[in-house]
C-alpha cells in the first residue's frame, strides 16, 4: 500500500502513516478470506486492574490455634487452682482442729473486747495432720474479721487420745496488741459430778455454761453410722455437731455446724444418743453446750 501523503510504502498491517501520519485507506479483505477479530482486552475502570489475589500463609493459622490452645490451657489451670483452693479451705475449715481453735478465739473475752465478734477466718495457712491412732499435730496462722476490727491468729494443737487440744495460741490486733489463747473456756472448769446430784436443785432460766469439745467428756459416746449414699460417693472427714446437754447429763438438741452434707445426718443422730454426767456448777445442776466431732473415713 503506498501513501497518498508522501507517497511511502506502508504494510497491509498500518491504518496510519508510519512516516506522515496520514489516514491510509481501509481496504476490505478478499472475498472468501476468514474474519480474524482484533484481541479482546477488558475495558479498565476507576484505574489499573487489580493484581492477582495472593494465597494466605498457612503460618498465620498455626499461630492462632497455637494461640487458642494457650488460653484454654491457662483457664484449665486457673480453674484448678481456684476450685484446690476452695476445696482445702473446706477440708481445714471442717476438720476438729480448726474448730477447737477458732472456738477458743471465740470464748476469750479480750478478743471480744478487742474486735468484738469473730465475724469471717481467713484461709488458714500451715500444716495438719492426724492418724488412726488418735494422735495428730496442726499449726496454722489466719486472719480474723471482727464486728470492730481485724487481727491475725496463730495457733497450735496436738491431738490426744482422738481430742485435739489447744497448746499455743498468739491473736495479734490491727493495733498490735498481743492476746494470749488457751484452749481453756473463760467460764470456770466444769468437772462432771459423779456423785449424787438428783438433790442437787437446778436453775431452769440459768444461761447454759461453754464445755468446749466434749468427746472425751461422755459416759457414753455412740458411733456414727455410715450412710449409703456417702459410702457411694466416698465422702470422708470431719464433722462437728453444736449439742446441748441438760442438767441430767442428756443431749437434748444437736446441730451439724460443719462436715460434709452427705455426714451430718449421722453425726447428729449419734450426738443425740451421747450420754454425759451431769455438771455441777456452784451447787447447782446446770446445762452445757459443746462440740461432738465425729470423724469418717472412706471405706
Amino acid at each position: 500500500m503506498i501513501c497518498s501523503n508522501c507517497g511511502n510504502v506502508v504494510e497491509a498491517i498500518h491504518r496510519f502513516c508510519p512516516k506522515c501520519g496520514a489516514a491510509l485507506p481501509t481496504q476490505a479483505p478478499p472475498p472468501g478470506a476468514p474474519y480474524n477479530p482484533p484481541p479482546y482486552s477488558a475495558p479498565t475502570v476507576g484505574g489499573p486492574a487489580p493484581l492477582p489475589q495472593q494465597r494466605s500463609s498457612g503460618c498465620g493459622k498455626i499461630i492462632l490455634i497455637i494461640a487458642i490452645i494457650l488460653v484454654i490451657i491457662g483457664i484449665g489451670v486457673a480453674a484448678a487452682i481456684y476450685y484446690g483452693y476452695r476445696y482445702t479451705e473446706r477440708t481445714l475449715k471442717s476438720s476438729e482442729a480448726y474448730t477447737v481453735a477458732l472456738n477458743a478465739l471465740k470464748e476469750n473475752d479480750e478478743v471480744r473486747e478487742q474486735i468484738g465478734e469473730v465475724q469471717e477466718t481467713g484461709f488458714p495457712i500451715g500444716a495438719y495432720s492426724q492418724d488412726a491412732g488418735g494422735s495428730g499435730k496442726a499449726a496454722f496462722v489466719m486472719s480474723v474479721t471482727g464486728t470492730k476490727s481485724k487481727g491475725r491468729y496463730q495457733v497450735e494443737l496436738t491431738r490426744r487420745n482422738s481430742v485435739w487440744h489447744l497448746d499455743n495460741g498468739t491473736f495479734t490486733t490491727e493495733a498490735g496488741n498481743f492476746i494470749r489463747i488457751t484452749g481453756r473456756s473463760p467460764t470456770p472448769e466444769l468437772t462432771p459430778d459423779t456423785s449424787n446430784t438428783n438433790n442437787l436443785p437446778t436453775d431452769p432460766r440459768a444461761k447454759p455454761v461453754s464445755g468446749g469439745v466434749l468427746n472425751g467428756k461422755a459416759i457414753t459416746l455412740p458411733k456414727p453410722i455410715y450412710p449409703a449414699t456417702a459410702k457411694a460417693v466416698k465422702a470422708s472427714g470431719s464433722v462437728s455437731v453444736q449439742v446441748l446437754i441438760d442438767e441430767s447429763g442428756n443431749v437434748t438438741s444437736a446441730h451439724a455446724v460443719s462436715g460434709h452434707p452427705l455426714l451430718r445426718a449421722a453425726a447428729e443422730a449419734a450426738a443425740k444418743n451421747a450420754k454425759f454426767s451431769p455438771t455441777v456448777l456452784a451447787g447447782k445442776r446446770v446445762k452445757v453446750t459443746g462440740i461432738l466431732v465425729y470423724n469418717f473415713t472412706a471405706e
